[in-house]
């Protein structure tokens, strides 16, 4: 009996050497799991990738949600038999690899990021097509709402004609100097147009808008505090250093008609409508799912500052 002892000694230490192996096989792939959709495990590789970051970087909570709703959205266009031509996969695919850094290099990597790019590309146009069916072609816009909705934005509608001049320097040395020249009494279009760094300086830097959405903010706000008439302090932009003067405007306040903006307003209703109906679809789909759905707790997540 003694002789079999160290066999049987070998064969218990192989099969906890086994076990052992196992368990670890068995912890190592649930490694970076954040959550589980109707069976697929979502890693923190999914995570990272969609935020554009470092693998180790802090994955926020949302980011996981973000995750599972992409699952629950792709699973659902599985379950309702909705499908993207493969031409199509192949177009938006040819017109990606053609930019792809990655695949233009070629080699081993050019491979693995081809079947990446190609999986990523008919796994976005699939959501397109879902959500297209199931939410936008859903949404209808009235033209009794259209012109509802015109009276409540009228006054937001409103185009207020926007007239004044501006030298545009180089520096704020320059622009103390132009303001010394002004105060001495030259006149501000001859200064505009023999220093303005700008088109319009040739027109005595005259410039009329429809409207000051386009100007830089430091710009627009800076005028709106001006009486008419009066000149701005210098204000520095990335385009160099503004003197501002407020000019009467001849035209009156433009209200554009209905027909004008009806496209831009039933997109707009469509786009508010779009998000709202967006949001409800997906509630639905995670109260449908919420019994094969598991998440990290938050504590077992890289947690970001902001959480």
């Amino acid at each position: 009996m003694r002789r079999n002892r160290p066999a049987i000694i070998i064969f218990i230490l192989l099969s906890l050497a086994v076990l052992l192996f196992t368990a670890c096989e068995e912890e190592d792939d649930s490694d970076g799991v954040i959550a589980i959709v109707g069976g697929k495990e979502l890693v923190e590789e999914d995570a990272w990738k969609l935020m554009g970051a470092d693998p180790g970087s802090p994955i926020p909570a949302s980011v996981v949600e973000q995750l599972i709703r992409r699952e629950l959205v792709l699973s659902e266009a599985l379950d309702l038999g909705v499908t993207v031509a493969e031409s199509r996969i192949d177009e938006v695919y040819r017109n990606l690899a053609a930019h792809d850094e990655v695949i233009l290099a070629g080699g081993t990597a050019s491979k693995i990021r081809e079947t990446e790019l190609r999986e990523q590309v008919s796994e976005d146009l699939l959501y397109e097509a879902i959500v297209e069916q199931e939410v936008i072609a859903r949404i209808s816009v009235a033209e009794a709402e259209i012109a509802a909705f015109y009276a409540e934005q009228k006054e937001e509608l409103t185009r207020t004609p926007l007239r004044f001049s501006q030298i545009v320097l180089p520096d704020m040395e320059t622009a103390e100097a132009a303001l010394a020249r002004l105060d001495e009494g030259e006149d501000f279009p001859d200064l505009a147009i023999e220093l303005s760094l700008t088109p319009e300086g040739s027109q005595g830097g005259l410039i009329e808008l429809d409207t000051a959405e386009s100007l830089p903010v430091a710009i627009s706000d800076a005028l709106t505090e001006l009486g008419m008439g009066e000149m701005s302090e210098p204000i520095e932009t990335d385009y160099g250093v503004h003197l501002l003067i407020l000019e009467e405007s001849s035209e009156e306040p433009f209200t554009p008609p209905l027909e004008m903006v009806r496209d831009e307003l039933r997109q707009q209703m469509i786009d508010e409508r779009s998000a709202e109906e967006m949001e409800n679809w997906l509630l639905s789909l995670e109260a449908k799912a919420a019994d094969s759905t598991w998440r990290a707790k938050l504590e077992e997540l890289p947690r970001t500052e902001e959480e």
